[in-house]
């Protein structure tokens, strides 16, 4: 969790930027923040991130943008905003945000706990000993860099304060339950697809033969929710899904079977065009070696060299075929043990994953989060599990309807779905866990605590040191 507002924020328009103005020779701070002052590296470290910001935000304008070509850059504008004035006002409405965590945090007298500073020791390791040399090259130095990653803990533990369970907000754990519960949803499915491997729409006749076949697994699965409800409906589900993978790898395998035999009927019939003319060219030679000699001495000497090379190209063939039989049994032995091993070696489920197969009685299923389309600037950034039109279809299925099998049919599948009552799987061993507790409150809280965090923001005084903003360029920055 950050306390960096994903959004655009114009300062200037909000009327909280000033001007430094008794540091115009002195650049280690680049602004300060109701008197906190914002170290140049930190400034450096934003400015850099701004940048990214928006070379990527024109090039989604602009596929074709040349981003090596800063100059070219420089000349274009962004948010009605010249590019270089966009990325000063992005860094420092970061540079805000991390004064307005490091005051708050102190306000509120709170610690890092002793796992979090170990954390800290472990990421300033990692991260700075991997990037020292590129940071140091830029100006960003050790301090600075452990500010930066320091006020996400910080964040963390400020977010903790007011919305955790019990918190100053008072968030309680029935909050979160009720609504991870509302929020998610259990479902089972299995895909039917329509094309085949190259993409290719099926036939007429093969499609309606796929959707008798989905018809009648959807049967199978109502007969069982009749029966024994939805735990039987699961088993069901996953016994059809089981049968159609395998009529799958029936094609597949006829398939082989077929290409594989068409390949030896070429060959074949390659032989057998080789061997007749071969045998052309031999008569046209023993007529050619026999034309001087007597008609007598030529049917007998025709006789001797026919057998002679009956007998030779016996004994060749016999010879070829016995090497080439060897050959082939020795290579087919070969490759059957090789794929032997291979198999067993990669597919032979160890003991371990056998129980932790049979100890997983929901392995089929998944969890797929609601999507609320008000989160997202651009609703083409949405994705749908499996597809808009099955999710939908889950999205709209009554709790009266848990457990019961629901046919969808799309222009390149069919599916089969199911949804299940999720809270019969929110217990402390299975869904409802510390972490999912953890991520069910900031997926909760995240919106409040930075709309919070705009109260603390907007009413900061916020005085830019001209000379450092002007000194730490940032189209002059390199970090490769």
């Amino acid at each position: 969790m950050s306390l960096f507002k994903k959004a655009t924020a114009f300062l200037t328009a909000l009327g909280i930027t000033a001007t430094m103005a008794g540091c115009g020779y002195n650049t280690r701070d680049a602004l300060e923040v109701n008197g906190y002052s914002v170290p140049a590296g930190v400034y450096i470290y934003f400015a850099n991130t701004a940048y990214n910001q928006a070379l990527s935000q024109l090039k989604e304008e602009n596929e074709d943008l040349d981003t090596e070509d800063t100059k070219a850059i420089q000349g274009m504008t962004l948010e009605d905003k010249d590019v270089r004035t966009w990325i000063e006002d992005k860094a420092t409405e970061m540079c805000v945000d991390f004064a307005a965590t490091e005051l708050k945090f102190d306000e509120l007298g709170l610690e890092l706990s002793d796992e979090d500073k170990l954390n800290l020791d472990s990421m300033m390791e990692y991260y700075w000993g991997n990037n020292q040399e590129v940071m140091e090259k830029n100006g960003i130095g050790e301090a600075s860099f452990k500010k930066i990653i320091t006020s996400s803990y910080k964040s963390d533990a400020i977010f903790e304060y007011y919305y955790g369970i019990g918190g100053e907000l008072g968030v309680t754990e029935q909050d979160l339950y009720d609504y991870y519960v509302e929020n998610n949803m259990r479902v089972q499915y299995t895909r039917f697809k329509l094309t085949d491997s190259e993409g290719n729409l099926m036939k007429s006749e093969d499609k309606a033969a796929m959707k008798k076949r989905v018809e009648d697994y959807k049967k199978r699965i109502e007969d069982a929710y009749a029966a024994g409800g939805a735990d039987a409906a699961e088993a069901e589900m996953d016994a059809v899904t089981s049968e159609y993978n395998e009529y799958l790898d029936s094609l597949t395998a006829a398939g082989t079977d077929e290409a594989a035999t068409e390949e030896e009927t070429t060959e074949a019939a390659e032989d057998e065009t080789v061997e007749v003319e071969t045998g052309e060219t031999a008569a046209e030679v023993a007529e050619g070696e026999t034309t001087e000699a007597s008609e007598e001495e030529t049917t007998e000497a025709a006789a001797e060299e026919t057998t002679e090379a009956v007998e030779e190209t016996t004994e060749a063939a016999e010879e070829a075929t016995t090497e080439a039989v060897a050959e082939e049994t020795t290579e087919a032995s070969e490759e059957e043990t090789t794929e032997g091993d291979g198999e067993e070696t990669t597919e032979a489920p160890t003991e371990d994953e056998e129980i932790e197969e049979e100890s997983d009685p929901y392995a089929s299923e998944q969890i797929i989060s609601v999507i609320h389309k008000e989160d997202y600037d651009d609703e083409n950034d949405i994705y749908y599990n499996p597809s808009e039109k099955t999710y939908n279809m889950l999205l709209g299925i009554d709790a009266t309807d848990y457990g019961k099998p629901f046919f969808v049919e799309e222009d390149e599948d069919y599916y089969l779905v199911i949804r299940y009552d999720i809270t019969e799987r929110m217990t402390e061993d299975d869904l409802w866990t510390e972490s999912t507790m953890s991520s069910t409150n900031y997926s909760m809280h995240t919106k409040d605590f930075e709309d919070l965090l705009d109260t603390w923001t907007d009413t900061m005084e916020v005085k830019r040191n001209v000379a450092a903003y002007k000194r730490y360029d940032p189209f002059k920055f390199d970090f490769t």
